[in-house]
Parts: structure tokens; sequence; C-alpha cells
């Protein structure tokens, strides 16, 4: 108890002293509401002012901070005059954060309301923290407004503590501050308007760095993410022209020149020392009624930062891990161990396995485990992309640099997985001649961008797996040699299903589990007779073969157990085979209709080739537009084939 007593700051101590002497009663509830009708009519027309300023910002940090229970605008003696209420703050029993209640020590112990008047500074108060029992789930943050250097009122937030965003009280106390400099400017008439386009300027972009100047171009504001992203010291740059703060031209000052501002356009600025720093900025002139500049708000963020967004959007992560590996055979048990092994170098790795063995799984895994987990992890399948756009897919290009580009260009995958790791699937369908450019690109870690001049460093970790033998391609001149070995450091080969058999009842029991589960059905077993006929085939579309076979055995299956019956129309068995190894006369097996076949066959090359139309053409040496066709005519839907699983 005492150690944790230590780690409070001074001012949580101080409250719980003053609550002491106060005789604050713990169990006391949120705030108290006694004040009369007159009192509160007073109270409201005392602070319209404030109320008219802070109100569209309050609206405002409903976006920025969502999971609020109370938004309040609260004066200096702690009653609520303007508040926003979130429905679930209902849930909370006689509760009454109406305007005219009272947040006071005495009556609801230590807030960060009233510690924020007392210590004059922002202030959040989380769980414990609180000295009454009502507060210790949640999270109360407020941040003074301020007025000819004197507190007039508070911008508090109330949210459970749980939900607490990473600099929610730099956001409030942003906002405290431009509801300050509103106030102020009420006071000017003048001036009303053109403050509040720069109070609203400053609230919208409060999430990047952001920076005021002068139509002179000295600096008048900058935020903390701006200082700190700048490298510069916020409040000694105050005053000084942006020109002497950093070591590249601004280009702030050509808005001044041009008057004409811009919306997120990327620039790549080299300082004097060589240093680049690469930007997405947006500048927007502030002028007068007469038309006249005379302030400029340039909001911006590191391309870092924007890659980051665009990659946890786009879902570039890697979505399994090594305890998602279904099987215990020994050949399967090296394949992880290796892989693990890979997972903890820095060295280019290649895996190596038939269609439907796991591959991306593997690939997934290995990325999870290492030390890169938590940066982007990039795939990029090179037999699924046209030749003549896959340059632009690696690498990006400018705007313009050729036809049918976009107008503002595009940032290519090796950027977006700056940091990580990319996964390059189905390598070997790879041209000749882009495997030349991505060797250099391995050998100097540096991308250009198609029509650009501008070299990037990249620090990507190289995951690349087939279905091809490699090797025997580079034999006949179809793969580079030197890319073969700059890839293949750390080779990992998966075994086929067939070779690891034993894995088979562990793998069939796990896809009971998940696609009953999925599908809503009660199927928790397998009949002996269908576990064999399923150990007898050898599955040349391997794991994603036999998954697919399962999902669709337990979707027809009209009890609790798989049978024979789910299995034989699914799997299409030999029938020379079964009579072998059965004993039974040939006469015996049933003739399967041509219909049939032909609908199993390209069942099966789907399985095969994970859905890829191009892939399933070839592999049964018919047109694409065949496939189409027979497709249509079998009710064959190709997107249900393309399963990952290991």
């Amino acid at each position: 108890m005492v150690s944790l007593t230590v780690q409070k700051h001074e001012y949580v101590l101080n409250g719980w002293k003053r609550c002491d002497y106060l005789k604050t009663n713990k169990l006391n509830n949120f705030c108290y509401y006694n004040i009369s009708s007159f009192d509160l009519n007073n109270l409201i027309n005392e602070n319209k002012d404030l109320t008219k300023i802070a109100h569209p910002f309050m609206e405002q940090l409903k976006t920025l901070i969502s999971d609020y229970l109370l938004i309040a605008l609260v004066n200096k003696d702690g009653y609520i005059i303007d508040n926003i209420q979130h429905s679930s703050i209902k849930e909370l029993k006689g509760v009454n954060f109406n305007v005219g209640a009272r947040f006071s020590e005495e009556y609801n112990g230590n807030t960060a309301i009233s510690t924020s008047v007392i210590e004059n500074k922002p202030i959040c108060l989380v769980g414990d923290d609180h000295y009454c029992d009502c507060y210790k789930d949640f999270a109360t943050l407020s941040a003074p407004i301020y007025s000819d250097g004197k507190i007039i009122g508070l911008i508090s937030v109330i949210l459970g503590k749980d939900k607490l965003p990473e600099g929610a009280l730099g956001i409030i106390q942003s906002v405290a501050k431009i509801i300050s400099l509103g106030y102020k400017s009420e006071k000017n008439n003048k001036e009303l308007n053109l403050r509040y386009k720069l109070q609203n300027a400053i609230v919208n972009s409060i999430t990047d760095g952001l920076l005021i100047v002068d139509r002179n171009g000295y600096l008048e504001y900058i935020n903390q993410i701006g200082a700190e992203i700048l490298g510069i010291d916020r409040e000694t740059s105050i005053g000084r022209h942006v020109s002497e703060l950093v070591d590249f031209k601004p280009v702030v000052l050509d808005v001044l020149k041009t008057g004409e501002g811009y919306v997120d356009k990327e620039f790549i600025l080299s300082g004097k020392s060589g240093v680049k720093t690469h930007f997405i900025k947006t500048a927007v002139p502030i002028k007068d009624e007469n038309g006249n500049i005379v302030n400029v708000v340039d909001t911006f963020r590191k391309i870092k930062r924007v890659k980051k967004l665009i990659n946890e959007m786009t879902g570039a992560y890697a979505n399994f891990k090594f305890d998602d590996i279904v099987g215990a055979n020994s050949c399967l048990l090296e394949c992880v161990k290796l892989a693990k092994i890979a997972a903890n170098s820095m060295s280019n790795v290649l895996i190596e396995g038939e269609s439907g063995t796991g591959k991306e799984l593997i690939a997934h895994s290995i990325h999870n485990y290492s030390d890169r987990r938590n940066q982007p992890f990039v795939t990029i399948n090179c037999g699924a992309i046209p030749r003549e756009l896959l340059e632009s897919e690696f690498f990006g290009y400018e705007a313009g640099s050729f036809t049918g580009a976009s107008s503002k260009g595009r940032t290519g995958k090796f950027e977006l997985a700056d940091g990580g790791t990319i996964f390059l699937d189905e390598i070997g369908e790879m041209p000749l001649d882009m495997q030349v450019k991505l060797l250099r690109v391995l050998q100097d870690k540096k991308i250009t961008r198609i029509g650009g001049h501008s070299v990037f460093d990249v620090d990507v970790k190289i995951i690349a797996a087939t279905n091809r033998d490699l090797l025997k391609m580079c034999e006949k001149g179809l793969f580079r040699k030197d890319l073969y070995y700059r890839i293949n450091v750390l080779y990992v080969k998966i075994p086929p299903l067939r070779e690891r058999k034993s894995d088979i009842p562990l793998l069939v029991e796990h896809f009971l589990k998940k696609y009953s589960y999925r599908l809503n059905k009660n199927v928790t077993a397998i009949s002996p007779d269908a576990l064999n006929y399923i150990l007898e085939y050898d599955w040349p579309g391997n794991v994603r073969e036999l998954e697919n076979v399962l999902e669709r055995a337990i979707n027809i299956c009209e009890r609790d157990i798989v049978t024979l019956k789910e299995l034989e129309s699914s799997i299409l068995q030999p029938c020379n085979a079964i009579s072998i190894e059965t004993g039974k006369n040939i006469n015996d097996c049933d003739i399967i209709p041509l219909e049939i076949l032909e609908q199993r066959a390209i069942e099966q090359a789907l399985i095969a080739t994970n859905g890829n139309i191009s892939q399933t053409a070839k592999l049964l040496k018919v047109t694409r537009n065949t496939i189409y066709n027979k497709l249509k005519k079998h009710e064959i839907d190709a997107t249900k084939y393309q399963v990952l699983s290991m």
C-alpha cells in the first residue's frame, strides 16, 4: 500500500488531504444539484459569452474523444454551464450532470475539475486517483480556460478509465487554449470572424503538426507535435522567422507569395546537411475582409505516419502465428523450427511448397515471430498482377508518369513496407525484366518511383514463396540465378499433406470445430470409415483441399457426424485405387457421368491453384474463357476456393 501511495502525483495526495479535512463521504455521488431557478438563470446569463464560443469546439471534441460520457464546460466554481452527454450515461443510476450541477470536493471528492483550478494546469485523474468510490471506474480530465491570465472556466471530460485514449489530455488542453483565444477575440468584433476560422483550423488539425505564420512569415504558434517533427523548441521558436528554424526552404512561404493553399500535398525537402524530410502537408491561407492574407495555417505529418495509417486501413499486417499451425509430424515440426530461425534473422527467406500446403501461413508466422511484428506486413502476389503494372505496384510512381497514372501519383509497396516485411508470393511467376529490378533493390536497399528522381532508402525483410522448382527454372533460363541465391538465404520447405498423413486426424478435428462454429452447425465427429477414406486419398490440393472438402461436408451434413455419404461427392477417388485397396471387383464401382467428372476436375484444379482462373485453365489445358463458361454452367463460385490455410 505504501509503494502505491508513493507513486501518486503530489496533486492527487493533496486532493485526498483536502477531502479528509472536509470530511468528504467517500460514498457520495458524482456531483450535486441544489441550485434555485433564479440562481440557475443568473449562472447561464453570466457565462453566455463563454458558452457561445466554447460549444462549437465541444462538438468538435466529440469526434476527437469518441468514448466520452460527459463533455462539460465548467465555471471556475465548479458549476456546469454547458454540457454534451453521451446516451450511455443513462446507465449510471442517480447521476445528474445537467447545467447547474456542481463539482465540489466537499460533496464528491477530488476530480480533475477541482484539481485543475487549484493547480492552475491541465489535470487527468484515473480510477483510484479519485477520493470518492463513484469515480473509481472512471477518468476525469480538465484544462483551464483563461482570460487576461485568470481562470474563467474549464473544458472537462469524463469517460471510462479503460476507454482513455492516448493524448486525450493534450487534445483537451489544445481545445481549452483555442477557447481562450476565442474568448479574447470576442472582445474585438472586427477580428471575430478571422479568429473563429483560425480556431476551427486548429481544432481540425490537432492530431498533426501545426504551425501558424503571420503575413511576413514569422511564427505565431506551433503545437508540440509540430515542434517534435521539426526538431525545434516550441517556446523559443515563437516570434522567429520560419526560415531560421529549419535547414530547408519552408514551403509555407510560397503560400504567402501566391495566396494559393493546397491539401495533402507531398513534399520531399532536402536540407543543407543532406538529410531529406518527407512530408504530407496542407496549407490554408487566412484572409481578412479585403482578401489580404493575414495568416497561413500549415498542418503537416511525416510520411511514416501516413504509411502507418494506410497499412492499418488496408490490412497490411500478419494474421497468423506459429500456434495456428496444426500438426505434429516430424517433417512439419522441422519446417516450423527452420521458420522460427528465419524469423530471428535479417536474412531473406524462401518458402517452397505445393499449392495448398500453407506457405502464406508460414510467412505470416515468421513476421509475427520476428522483432518486426509491430511493423507493416505487405503481400504482393507476383502471379496476380499484370506484367505492365508490376513495377508501379512495387515501387510506386509520380503524378502523370505514364498513361492512366493517377494525377496524384502513388506510393509503392516497398515504401509502405519500410521497417517491416514484404511477402512476395508466387515469385516464380515474376517476369525476367522485373527480376533484374528487384535484385537491384535487394542489393542497394533503395528505390526510385517511376517517373521520379528522389531516391528512398527502404528497410524491408524479404520473404518469398513459390510452388515451383526455382532451381530448375534457373537451369531453363526462366529465373535469374543471382536473384535465386539472393532470396534463398534461409530455405523453408513445407511437406505436402501426403507425406504427413499422421497429421490428418488432427486437421480433421480442427476443421470440424472451426466450421461447426462458423456455420452454426453441431457436427462434432467423423465416422471411422469416412476417416479411413480421407486417409487413403493422396490430397493433391493438400491442406487447402482437405479444408474445402470438410467445409462442404459440414454444410450438407444432416447429423452430428460426417460420414462417407458427405465425402464421396467431394473427393475424386480413383476407382481402380479403391478396387485394389478394398479388394472389390472393378465392376462393383459406380460409373461416374462425364458431367460430374468435369465439374470435379474443375473444382480440384481450383483447390490446387487457390481459385486462380489463369492457373486453373493452364492446369486443365484449356482457355480462360472455357473455364469461365464451365464455372457458369456448373454454378461454381471460384472465390470460395481462395482460402488461406495450413
